[in-house]
Order: C-alpha cells, then structure tokens, then sequence
C-alpha cells in the first residue's frame, strides 16, 4: 500500500480518541477498607470518594466483591478489583468512568480514569491518585 493510501485512513482514527482537558486528578479517597479471607476466598468491602476536578466528575460509592474478579460498585461508574501482590499485600484496583457530550462533534464521548493502591488487610484507609486516563469520541 502506498503512503497516499494509508496517511487518510492513520488520521481519521485519530479523531476517534482524544485526550483528557488539561488539569491535575482528583486524588480518591478510600475509607472502610476490609478484607476477609476464608478457604473460599477474599471479600473486600469499601467506601471511595473523589471531589470534582477539571478532568472528571466527582463521585462517592461503596465497593464490594470477591478477589480478584473486577466488580461494578454501588455507583456503577466505578469499578473496583482487589487482588493479591506478596502476602500480606494486596493491591486494589479502581476504576471511573463517565460520558459527556461533545457538542462540537454531536457525539457522546467516554472517559476513563483509572488508579490502584498496595495496602495490607489492616488498612483501613488509603488514597488512590489515578494514573490512567483516556477518552474515546
């Protein structure tokens, strides 16, 4: 194929993703932690909160599932996974997601932010900064 063929097609995929606006993540709150294990397996249970921010909405939701299976939260724009690093540390996994939108496109667009944290089962609090960010239009 030559460069004339491919060049339109490589740019109009571009218009498919785009970046997050400018500006710096809410850092996500974690309270509630618990972890309990039996010869079944590990449940955790947790609040999480993030106050608005430039790039996303804020929200506050409680999460529950078993490891290391990914679950919706109560609030199911949130998605949490709790899995097993080195005993006795496991890291949890979170999840956002939200839609808004572009008007100057006339579509609807999905962002993403996603963060994790190591914590041990006695914690009970931890932050999670988001690490993760992408958007599909």
């Amino acid at each position: 194929m030559q460069l004339a063929t491919l060049l339109p097609m490589i740019l109009s995929t571009l218009s498919l993703t785009s970046a997050l606006p400018n500006g710096q993540a809410a850092t996500w709150r974690a309270t509630n932690f618990t972890l309990q294990c039996s010869p079944g397996g590990c449940a955790y249970r947790f609040n999480i909160t993030a106050p608005a921010s430039e790039n996303a909405p804020g929200f506050q939701t409680y999460c529950e599932g078993i490891t290391p299976n990914a679950t919706a939260c109560a609030n199911n724009t949130i998605t949490a996974a709790v899995s097993p690093v080195t005993n006795p540390t496991w890291n949890v996994k979170v999840q956002h997601e939200w839609h808004v939108i572009e008007e100057d496109y006339n579509s609807e667009a999905t962002y993403w932010q996603a963060g994790s944290a190591n914590v041990t089962e006695t914690t009970t609090a931890f932050l999670i900064k988001p690490d993760v960010f992408y958007g599909v239009a």
